[in-house]
């Protein structure tokens, strides 16, 4: 398998180590019982919390009375929450490749972005500044996101037609994450 961007150098080490089928391992945990259908649960789990690692002030029980419950709470409460579980729903039921991830910006950002902005291949410079005022991370050169973007989706094509099996699936998987 011809990859441009991802490599499998490290998964003979990555079969060794995990032993197991992840799969495997998935399918031998017991499901909890819960009041309301286990991937909703979850994926609002995933909305909640990848909010706060954003910086937004929302917690899971409030959330899930929300979701679930029909608890009334302020429309600012949740909005951002709001848009990752919607952008969770389009990118489960639709198929990946550069155009759905563009589409599922646009849904994720639509509260923090103006709507020309949402699912544009970034062409600025971008970076994180720490708490201490100190640079905590540069991002990809402008000039080469593009290029480097679809190298990336010509690589998930080829692993979406591949014949993997389920250590290869979720080794990837971890990669394009």
């Amino acid at each position: 398998m011809e990859l441009r961007i991802l490599t499998s150098q490290l998964l003979d080490d990555y079969k060794i180590v995990v032993k197991e089928s992840p799969l495997d391992k998935l399918n031998k945990i017991k499901q909890i019982e819960i009041p309301v259908d286990y991937f909703k649960f979850y994926k609002s789990v995933s909305s909640v919390y990848s909010s706060k690692i954003e910086g937004e002030d929302i917690d899971f029980d409030s959330y899930f009375k929300y979701k679930f419950l029909k608890v009334k709470l302020k429309p600012d409460y949740t909005r951002k929450a709001d848009d990752l579980y919607a952008a969770y729903d389009f990118i489960d039921t639709n198929n990946l490749c550069l155009k759905n991830v563009q589409k599922t910006h646009s849904i994720l950002s639509s509260s923090l972005l103006p709507k020309s902005q949402g699912g544009l291949i970034r062409t600025d410079p971008m970076f994180v500044i720490n708490s201490d005022d100190r640079i905590e991370y540069v991002a990809a050169r402008p000039e080469i996101v593009k290029q480097e973007i679809e190298r990336l989706f010509d690589d998930a094509t080829i692993l979406l037609n591949a014949d993997l099996d389920h250590f290869e699936i979720f080794y990837y998987a971890a990669m394009l994450n």
